[in-house]
């Protein structure tokens, strides 16, 4: 069992890739590879020489903050603020609107090209220019062809030798019919004599789709710069038109922000009307208010009123101390005593009150004085009686009228006290009122002057509005054309043309099924020996007929019968050895091998006898008698019969070889081969014949040469190049694990040319049998490579 084991480990690892083989399989076929990359390189060198070269332009520029204007003060900061987004500048400057504007200022939707032989040639700025009459809604597609000639121009219709019209001249001032342009002309357009232009014209919205498709804006790493690109056949026209987006970016930004400068002027001019009316209208109402409460300031009549008041309760305090007083004094008249002297100066400010109170007291103590001295009913004191009664009347009178004005100036005060009273009540509401109007003229103040100041930012800012955009790198263009990439395009060509032959040779090596050489077998098994290769015979004449014959055929079958001289094992006594040959199909040639293997021994004078025994399907034909001549199966069939009786002799006069041909075909081959007659023709033959060289049966269609296998001392087992599937080959190899072919060797028949030149040539005898591994292409129609691909594409 290990032996086994070690057996099939060593097949296995046959049956891997041998780098050197695989290299030289395809180094082999070097003229194919050789000529495709030829081919390549010149299909390369033609695109290259008729492609337009195109180059990249690009220009750098920064976005500037438009929040950074003018502003006068930083309250209400943010009214104009705006912070820049990245994306969305570069979504508008790669707008269509923006571009229809550059595409319309540089008419970048009308082209010039220069016809050639094969190519065309954009121009920018050249001897022609055309002027479109028509709005630019109404721009349609042309195409058409202006040739410039010595005497002017003709125009033509593109694709077509139709003339449209001539211009006597270089320059075309009115408009032809269908034709609404005019063409201008440099002077120096008799330099471009004879060329031809083609114009195209396309609409605007098109053209502008075109460019930003063309265009592309990026960021510069983490900065805030954008790169603008263009790829372009006209590096002067990829610049202009890079440096009219910028410009045009520009102008669009410092548009949009005068735009909204001089609205806020306007804005702020109608507000302040409507702010002048309001203002107008709030001091009108504060003005009557003030009126209407006699109000001056609020402080003033504020402090006003409360003094009013204090005055008018410290009054009627002081009329309310003199009625009393005046009660007071009234109280001493109210008796007849006329001794009792009065109050006096107690604070009564009523000065006759006071005078006559005076004088009625003086009298009192002058009466006193006299009744002292006098007595009562002294005249001077009747005298003075009758004064002081007088007196006393005319005291009382006065109380009581200086009484009646006290309560007239307290019912007066009384009333200014409560109007002072009513007066401090009010002034809250008053106070409320007004700072209510106040605050509205304050309000609409603080919105004027804020309006004025805003106006007055937003004028100056307009007329001093800062660009959009600061420009880094204005648009310059690469010195060397992007496309077509020559370089690049020969290192492709190049893998391309190596591509090519490796790709078919590949799918043939794929798609190839058949064993080509010995080493096909050898990744099968290594243990069943490989005696020998037979070289494709192209003539006519495949057989070993001479004796002395240096042909490639005669010198691989004289190696083929030497080598199997070493396979067979040395017999007692001179018996002949027996050699079966066979193969797994019809059609590998094993009669041809087996045939000339007869004639490689006979013509070293050893005695061959040849036996066909393929009853089924006879090939043998190198004998002189008749091919429907009795022959093994006849032996076979008759019991009585010498096998000797049916020998023929080889149609090339060699004495040394004898034929028994397979006969007439019989109806039951197996049967006839299974008998014993078989065995005893052999023994008899070994003993005259030095060699019996049978032609079997196809071992995989019948089983005639298993039947008889047992005879033989060697079985060459054959096997076609370019014929034998490789999964044929593990029948074979189990026939031999199984030992059901004695000392069985493998044949390799068919080798082609190209397998052979080296080893048969002036150094065959040291060459004959290496191991190459290509495949014969001129046997592979395109028929057959068609059909490989299918089964390929059918297994897989």
């Amino acid at each position: 069992m290990s032996e086994e084991f070690l057996d099939d480990n060593t097949e296995n690892n046959a049956s891997g890739i041998n780098i050197k083989d695989e290299i030289l399989k395809y180094l082999h076929y070097w003229k194919w590879f050789f000529f495709s990359v030829s081919v390549a390189i010149l299909a390369v060198f033609l695109y290259l020489r008729y492609t337009p070269e195109t180059y990249v332009s690009y220009a750098k520029i920064k976005i500037l903050d438009e929040s950074k204007g003018l502003e006068l003060s930083t309250q209400g900061g943010g009214l104009f603020r705006d912070s820049k987004n990245l994306d969305n500048e570069i979504a508008i400057i790669k707008s269509n609107r923006l571009l229809e504007k550059v595409v319309d200022s540089l008419d970048l939707h009308i082209r010039y090209f220069v016809k050639g032989q094969f190519t065309e040639k954009e121009l920018w700025n050249g001897p022609l220019k055309l002027i479109y009459l028509k709005p630019n809604n109404q721009i349609p597609y042309l195409t058409f062809n202006i040739e410039i000639t010595e005497d002017g121009l003709i125009v033509s219709k593109e694709g077509s030798e139709d003339i449209m019209f001539t211009v006597e001249g270089y320059s075309l001032n009115s408009p032809k019919p269908d034709f609404p342009f005019l063409i201008q002309s440099q002077s120096w357009i008799k330099n471009y004599i004879g060329l031809s232009y083609k114009v195209t014209i396309k609409p605007l919205s098109a053209e502008a789709g075109r460019l930003s498709n063309s265009i592309s804006v990026s960021k510069s790493g983490s900065t805030d710069i954008l790169v603008l690109s263009m790829v372009g056949e006209n590096r002067k026209r990829s610049e202009d038109a890079l440096n009219k987006i910028v410009e045009q970016f520009n102008f669009d930004g410092v548009t949009d922000r005068q735009l909204v400068f001089q609205r806020t002027i306007d804005f702020v001019n109608e507000r302040f009307m409507y702010l002048a009316n309001e203002l107008d209208s709030i001091e009108v109402n504060k003005k009557e208010f003030q009126q209407d409460n006699n109000l001056v300031s609020f402080s003033s009549d504020a402090s006003y009123s409360m003094s009013k008041r204090t005055n008018s309760e410290n009054a009627v305090l002081e009329i309310e101390n003199q009625l009393a007083l005046s009660k007071l004094l009234k109280s001493p008249l109210s008796n007849d005593d006329l001794g009792t002297l009065m109050p006096e100066n107690v604070g009564l400010e009523s000065a006759s009150t006071n005078g006559i109170i005076s004088k009625y007291n003086s009298i009192v103590l002058e009466r006193e004085g006299l009744i002292s001295s006098a007595g009562e009913n002294n005249p001077m004191v009747v005298a003075l009686d009758k004064k002081l009664m007088d007196v006393r009347g005319n005291l009382k009178s006065s109380l009581d009228a200086y009484y009646e004005q006290l309560n007239l100036s307290l019912n007066r005060l009384v009333n200014e006290e409560n109007s002072a009273i009513e007066l401090v009540r009010k002034m809250p509401q008053k106070e409320k009122i007004l700072r209510s109007i106040e605050r509205q003229q304050n309000i609409k103040e603080n919105l004027y002057l804020l309006f004025m100041q805003r106006r007055e930012e937003a004028a100056i800012n307009l007329a001093i509005t800062s660009p959009s955009v600061k420009v880094v790198e204005y648009a310059a263009s690469s010195g060397l054309p992007v496309s077509p990439d020559s370089k690049g395009m020969y290192i492709k060509g190049l893998l391309v043309g190596l591509l090519v032959p490796f790709g078919i040779l590949f799918l043939i090596f794929k798609s190839d099924n058949k064993i080509h050489d010995k080493s096909d077998i050898l990744k099968f098994t290594r243990k069943i020996p490989i005696i020998g290769e037979i070289p494709e015979v192209k003539s006519e004449d495949k057989l070993f007929q001479n004796p002395h014959d240096r042909t490639i055929l005669a010198e691989s079958f004289r190696i083929l019968s030497t080598n199997l001289k070493y396979i067979l094992k040395p017999k007692e006594g001179k018996s002949g050895s027996v050699i079966y040959v066979t193969s797994t199909i019809k059609g590998e040639g094993k009669t041809f091998v087996s045939v000339n293997l007869a004639l490689a021994f006979s013509s070293i004078n050893k005695k061959v006898l040849l036996i066909g025994a393929d009853l089924r399907n006879p090939k043998i034909t190198i004998s002189e008698g008749d091919k429907k001549a009795k022959g093994l199966s006849d032996f076979l069939f008759q019991s009585s019969a010498n096998w000797k009786d049916y020998l023929q002799k080889s149609k090339f006069d060699n004495n040394f070889l004898d034929i028994l041909t397979a006969g007439n075909i019989p109806p039951n081959p197996s049967e006839l081969l299974s008998n014993a007659r078989l065995e005893l023709l052999l023994e008899d033959a070994t003993q005259i014949y030095d060699y019996i060289i049978v032609d079997t049966a196809p071992i995989i269609l019948v089983t005639d040469t298993l039947l008889i296998s047992q005879y033989a001392d060697a079985s060459v087992y054959v096997t076609r190049a370019g014929f034998t599937d490789k999964k044929l080959l593990g029948f074979s190899r189990e026939l031999y694990t199984d030992k059901k072919l004695n000392n069985m060797v493998y044949v390799v028949n068919n080798i082609s040319d190209s397998k052979t030149t080296k080893g048969y040539g002036y150094n065959y005898g040291y060459g004959y049998g290496y191991n190459n591994n290509e495949i014969p292409l001129k046997k592979y129609t395109w028929s057959w490579f068609k059909n490989s691909i299918k089964d390929s594409i059918r297994k897989f």
